[in-house]
């Protein structure tokens, strides 16, 4: 009986050192402590530890942020540039569109345009240099007629085909034998009644006072840097032709300075008859056409 009274009294002990403590359970850490055999917690990890612990999750936490990140930039830069691609399919077409409805203006032109023609024929009068700028406003002609509302029924006449300045636009201008122009090898006192033609000349005696659907305009393709006087009033002349001259003169005023120039570009003066064509005002037309480094100004600006 002794025995297992001695018994019962070691295994009551042993049962209590094992087992975790009602109080240690009940404790509100987010670990459970359980006291070891001899009673005492487990020793918690070293401050070191756990700051390298909590730097880690920090560093996961934000490499997942960086990359959810990430995946949202790649979505919304897809959803941009199809966005981009339709705006620039869109303006591509309305640019074609554009294209397509001047080339139709300048094709109706050809038939029923006011004509204008470019005397082509005075290639003996210019330098190699003067060519490649008549080349180059011949070019700008081309282009204002393009974007003008109701282009001209432009000629490029005495364009011989084995000559320097032909050459020179197809080299020069890309596209240039496409080009809606009526290109021709004869001059125009060949193609056109003599008493339509109008030879626009800064010599000329006589005004021009308006344009006339009926006549055919000829603008002297010629740069003249060395200001050969009279050439396309003489020319004229001698073909006996009506020759006119812009009304600069009686339309503005001199500035102040000691040189004045009514002698213009093929383009300006193209661009001077377009402008009053469509507006019947010289005013309006010649301070599109007429650069104030001419000298001239429109009456009603500052003159000083």
């Amino acid at each position: 009986m002794e025995d297992d009274g001695v018994s019962n009294v070691k295994d009551s002990v042993l049962m209590s050192e094992i087992t975790c403590s009602d109080e240690n359970i009940s404790n509100t850490s987010t670990e459970p402590v359980c006291t070891t055999i001899d009673g005492n917690k487990p020793k918690r990890p070293p401050r070191s530890e756990r700051k390298r612990q909590r730097h880690e999750e920090l560093l996961l936490r934000r490499k997942e942020e960086r990359k959810r990140k990430k995946i949202e930039r790649k979505q919304r830069m897809k959803e941009e540039d199809n966005d981009s691609n339709n705006e620039r399919s869109d303006d591509r077409r309305v640019t074609q569109q554009m294209k397509e409805a001047r080339r139709s203006r300048c094709k109706q032109a050809l038939i029923d345009g006011q004509k204008i023609c470019i005397d082509c024929s005075l290639e003996q009068y210019m330098s190699e240099k003067e060519r490649g700028k008549l080349i180059m406003q011949i070019n700008r002609l081309y282009g204002s007629n393009l974007r003008a509302d109701n282009p001209a029924h432009i000629y490029l006449t005495g364009l011989k085909k084995d000559s320097s300045l032909y050459e020179e636009c197809v080299k020069k201008m890309d596209g240039f034998e496409n080009y809606l122009i009526d290109s021709k090898e004869e001059h125009h006192t060949e193609l056109f009644p003599l008493d339509k033609i109008v030879c626009l000349s800064p010599d000329s005696p006589n005004l021009l006072t308006d344009i006339d659907s009926d006549k055919i305009y000829i603008i002297g393709g010629l740069v003249d840097e060395n200001i050969k006087q009279h050439v396309t009033q003489t020319r004229a002349t001698e073909h006996g032709l009506t020759t006119a001259r812009l009304p600069i003169e009686e339309n503005m005023i001199k500035l102040q300075q000691s040189s004045h120039s009514k002698i213009l570009a093929v383009n300006q003066v193209f661009d001077i008859l377009m402008k009053y064509k469509e507006t019947k005002d010289w005013k309006q037309a010649l301070s599109v056409g007429v650069p104030r480094r001419k000298g001239y100004v429109i009456e009603q600006e500052d003159p000083t």
